[in-house]
């Protein structure tokens, strides 16, 4: 019972200190989801504009912008069309990076100065792996078939939804171990302790949640949303399909980086 009440005092406490925080942020991202659910190419372009010039220079490929449609490549038959631009990813990065870390800024001043470089974060993160996103949506298909790779149920739209998944949701695992590390330097490098920072037995934050706080908003976002608001009953068949591909790619991704970890530690170990 002591426990409990004592992390409800935490709990209580965080959200004096941090409940503006959360209100204005969770307040923008409704407003964004809402705002560019059904959004135009004209409306978005302060997305698909960047991406669009960051995926070509990447791909060496030339998208032209066509009013009404997105920005095109005819040569390999590739639209970055409203669908495309990222927002959703935006949005997800933005309350990750707010709802996590927020409460371990010292200060108000502080609090509020993460939230703007959080935003500002965001945005540039979400233009860098849209692009690498696109440029794997183009080049991995004509891959497969130059190599004549075929499997019956991965169609290409599949093939499309799991290539998005796959570097969306490694990208986001990055990114949450990258701010953790960050902010863990800087309250080691400041000597103040954080009450509201668990801590192991040497006083080193624990990194219990680098894969679950990710995985949480991702799924929020990109499934729970729509369940929510009952988008999902429009096309039962096609959303229950989309759930199974994108839990299943983020399920390949988890395994993959555990595979990873664990050859990278018996290399070390050798």
């Amino acid at each position: 019972m002591l426990s409990e009440k004592t992390e409800k005092e935490k709990m209580w406490i965080r959200l004096q200190k941090c409940g503006g925080c959360y209100l204005l942020g969770g307040c923008f991202a409704i407003w964004l989801k809402y705002r560019y659910s059904h959004a135009g190419s004209e409306e978005l372009l302060w997305l698909l504009q960047p991406v669009a010039w960051w995926a070509g220079h990447l791909g060496r490929m030339s998208f032209v912008y066509e009013k009404g449609i997105g920005y095109i490549n005819h040569t390999v038959r590739f639209i970055i069309a409203p669908s495309c631009s990222g927002v959703q990813f935006f949005i997800i990065v933005m309350l990750m990076l707010l709802f996590a870390f927020v409460h371990r800024m010292g200060t108000q001043k502080k609090r509020w100065a993460w939230m703007l470089f959080g935003l500002f974060v965001a945005y540039g993160y979400t233009v860098f792996v849209n692009g690498i996103r696109i440029v794997l949506a183009v080049e991995l298909p004509l891959f497969l078939a130059r190599v004549r790779f075929c499997v019956g149920w991965l169609s290409p739209e599949r093939l499309h939804t799991l290539i998005g998944v796959a570097v969306y949701f490694t990208a986001l695992l990055f990114l949450y171990q990258a701010a953790d590390a960050a902010v863990c330097f800087r309250e080691r490098g400041s000597g103040k302790d954080n009450p509201d920072i668990d801590t192991d037995m040497h006083g080193n934050p624990k990194g219990k949640h680098r894969y679950l706080i990710p995985a949480f908003w991702y799924f929020f976002i990109v499934l729970g949303v729509p369940f929510l608001n009952r988008a999902a009953a429009d096309n039962r068949a096609g959303f229950i399909e989309y759930a199974f591909v994108t839990a299943g790619g983020c399920l390949g991704v988890l395994t993959v980086l555990k595979a990873g970890k664990k050859l990278l530690h018996g290399c070390r170990r050798a």
